[in-house]
């Protein structure tokens, strides 16, 4: 092992400052210089903080390890380093530290959003610990090891989804085939031809299957054009024209539904949707499963970062995209030739109306 009072003596490289605040370096832009030497130091490693829940924190920085006591050589400190962040397939990510180990709350969510999504599901991500070792103004990098970050993004900022059960499906209670598609955090739709008794309840993800906590109209059978959802001795709620296309809006902030009829009560029909992109080089489409009349899905897992589009009957003249980026947003809604829909690294299942254009990747 190299000696560290050696190595500052022989002059490191200087380093460039700027950060979302003096307390941190943006280490991010490539260095332009040659390849940083690493040295490591004996007994000295960093120690894990404790798990990061994002709606916890409500400072700009949080600690995301600790030192251990280990002396280092006379003259040495330490100053600002990074976190060299890695999580499943995701590209690796960099987020500044300072030297007593806090991290940029923004950067470090940024991180953990980029990599899984912003569903407030605990995740761990490893993290390289590399910190600036300065003497005389010269410095040099020191790993202190790698540690398993647990972060969990903010559940304030996260859409929930919601699932219909009912008279399209069967009232199975794994089929999860049905999702709505979110237009805000709080309203959600779904579009459909409502063949059979036209029924249904709905269950959110952290439910499903549970009959004590489904959603459902205040009274069994409604069929009315609107009204009032409860938790409580839920009953099926009715499309007011069985075998009609209608849309359900729901209103989850105000726990409301409303009925209203398309005008186009005979839309295109597709043989069959698929997924294409960079995934599958442009060719041989990701083929989806019809789930209701004019509902498609497809269970995917994306190895790198992918561009997407969805077609209909393996050719372009029907294509949706919509210019979005999946780590924002995990919904939104594709025209007709739109721009490629940008998603990240990852395992996802995904949801298609071809009447309205609404799709969903939720991760898995």
């Amino acid at each position: 092992m190299k000696n560290i009072s050696k190595l500052l003596a022989f002059g490191f490289m200087g380093l460039a400052l700027a950060s979302c605040d003096d307390s941190y370096d943006d280490w991010s832009q490539p260095q332009q210089n040659p390849q940083e030497e690493i040295i490591t130091l004996p007994n000295f490693t960093a120690t894990v903080a404790q798990p990061i829940d994002f709606d916890q924190v409500t400072s700009d920085s949080v600690t995301v390890f600790t030192l251990n006591d280990a002396t280092l050589p006379e003259g040495v400190t330490l100053e600002k380093g990074r976190l060299e962040m890695t999580a499943q397939n995701a590209a690796k990510t960099t987020v500044n530290v300072s030297g007593n180990g806090r991290a940029c709350t923004a950067e470090l969510l940024d991180a953990v959003v980029a990599a899984y999504g912003k569903r407030p599901v605990e995740r761990t991500m490893s993290a390289e610990v590399l910190l600036n070792a300065m003497k005389d103004g010269q410095a040099a990098l020191i790993k202190a090891g790698t540690i398993e970050l647990k972060l969990t993004p903010k559940a304030s900022e996260y859409t929930p989804i919601y699932y219909l059960v009912g008279a399209l499906q069967g009232w199975d209670q794994e089929a999860k085939t049905c999702m709505f598609y979110p237009e805000s955090q709080t309203v959600q739709t779904y579009t459909t031809q409502w063949t059979g008794d036209g029924n249904l309840k709905i269950w959110d993800e952290n439910n499903f299957g549970d009959w004590n906590n489904c959603i459902g109209a205040a009274t069994d059978g409604d069929n009315a054009a609107s009204g009032k959802l409860v938790t409580s001795n839920a009953g099926a709620i009715v499309c007011p024209e069985k075998g009609a296309f209608y849309t359900l809006k729901v209103d989850f902030e105000t726990m409301s539904y409303t009925w209203t009829k398309l005008e186009n009560q005979t839309p295109k029909e597709f043989e069959k949707i698929g997924l294409i992109g960079d995934f599958n080089e442009w060719g041989g489409d990701k083929e989806m499963t019809a789930t209701a009349p004019h509902n498609w899905t497809a269970e995917v897992d994306f190895a790198a970062d992918t561009k997407v589009k969805f077609r209909a009957n393996g050719a372009w003249d029907d294509n949706w995209g919509a210019g979005v980026n999946i780590a924002e947003k995990y919904y939104g809604t594709g025209t007709n030739g739109g721009d490629n829909i940008m998603v990240p690294a990852g395992k996802y299942n995904v949801f298609f109306n071809d009447i309205t254009g609404e799709f969903v990747f939720a991760a898995k």
